[in-house]
């Protein structure tokens, strides 16, 4: 079995709400962080929708006289996650080749270059982005970064557990972040992916997706550590599943044969099975592609029997890219905790699923539960976690 796995910190940063506590209101009361965007003109672009974090954050300068906005992001959340964890950097220090950091994104890098190639400021590589968090965080251990599209931010939750768990290190900083940027929305438009107007997945009606931007981090340690220091256990990290559909670079295998097999090994490594899931977040983008092949796979692994509550806390955040994972993690943890279903506010005519969905907020008792992640290039990560048990 090797080492328990539980989640002692979390800080989160979204359109639905800055700070863990207004993040989970939002998603809970089902109030969606979409609206207009201001960072950049929409001109030409199928929406004008976006899951922008608003306040006091830089504007997506091209050559900035400060902090960038993506950096923003990340400290607001790291910091958070410190708070929360009962930890600082000092201490975490402390704990020399044992700490480690596994972080995702992707639109960050993107737009960098982007704005590099066209002559417009300087480069800054992902490797500028790890030192920085690894001085603001205090890890001094190894660093694992994932640029797996919009699955990064659950491989690389998925990776710590791993790490963790087989002795590798006893504790690590995880997190997503990626900011709103033209390159995303540019390059989604031109893909014909973007929604009309405020996303619905999972709904008959649904067309497509709307970009947001944010940042989740947590801190993964030993359980036995965690109960030493009177840590608060958010919940256990029981198992990941990854794979490849192999199928086309951006559209996915419309029989989710590789979900259906991320899942399930995510459910078989936590010694479970599927009918004690009770609860998926699932990747659910409200694309008519996406949500469709989803619902068939969940359909597929869960058969007739047990259905299990599904929800997408994108219809709340925007799709957030390679920090989506992260941030949908944080919301699947506050759920387990209070047991409740964070509900799809635009979901009118859902479309034949094998899960749960409502548009309404509820109570729903989460012992185990799924989120699920899938991306450009056949990328595919499934995580599993629930409450901690003695």
């Amino acid at each position: 079995m090797g080492e328990r796995v539980v989640i002692t910190g979390l800080g989160v940063v979204s359109g639905a709400g800055r700070g863990k506590d207004a993040f989970f209101k939002s998603c809970s009361d089902g109030a969606s962080g979409i609206r207009k965007c201001t960072l950049f003109p929409t001109d030409g672009l199928t929406t004008e929708f976006f899951g922008e974090v608003t306040g006091d954050l830089p504007p997506l300068a091209v050559k900035p006289t400060g902090e960038s906005r993506v950096r923003a992001l990340m400290r607001i959340a790291l910091e958070e996650t410190l708070r929360d964890s009962g930890l600082d950097s000092a201490t975490i220090g402390g704990y020399g080749p044992d700490a480690w950091l596994c972080f995702g994104t992707l639109v960050a890098i993107i737009d960098g270059i982007a704005s590099w190639a066209a002559g417009e400021g300087e480069l800054e590589h992902v490797n500028d982005y790890l030192s920085w968090l690894r001085a603001l965080s205090g890890v001094k251990g190894g660093t694992w970064v994932s640029s797996a599209a919009c699955a990064a931010g659950t491989t690389a939750a998925g990776m710590a557990f791993e790490f963790i768990r087989n002795g590798l290190c006893r504790l690590c900083v995880v997190g997503g972040a990626d900011p709103l940027t033209t390159a995303a929305a540019v390059g989604f438009h031109t893909l014909k992916s973007l929604s009309g107007g405020v996303c619905n997945p999972w709904d008959e009606a649904r067309d497509g997706i709307n970009i947001g931007e944010g940042a989740a981090f947590f801190i993964f340690e030993e359980l036995e550590s965690a109960r030493a220091r009177g840590a608060h256990l958010y919940g256990e990290v029981l198992g990941c599943g990854l794979a490849n559909d192999a199928y086309h670079i951006t559209a996915p295998d419309p029989e989710g044969v590789a979900v259906v097999h991320a899942m399930r090994e995510a459910i078989r490594e936590a010694g479970v099975s599927p009918e004690d899931v009770d609860h998926i977040n699932g990747h659910g983008t409200g694309t008519v592609a996406n949500d469709q092949m989803e619902i068939n796979a969940i359909n597929a692994l869960f058969g007739p029997a047990k259905k299990p509550c599904v929800t997408s806390t994108k219809a709340i955040t925007g799709h957030c890219m390679g920090a989506s994972g992260a941030i949908e993690l944080a919301a699947l943890l506050l759920a387990i905790e209070n047991q409740v279903y964070m509900p799809l506010p635009n979901l009118g005519r859902p479309i034949d699923a094998g899960g749960k969905l409502d548009s309404r907020p509820r109570a729903c008792e989460i012992r185990y539960a799924l989120s699920n992640s899938f991306a450009f290039a056949g990328n595919i990560a499934s995580i599993l976690v629930g409450r901690v048990a003695e």
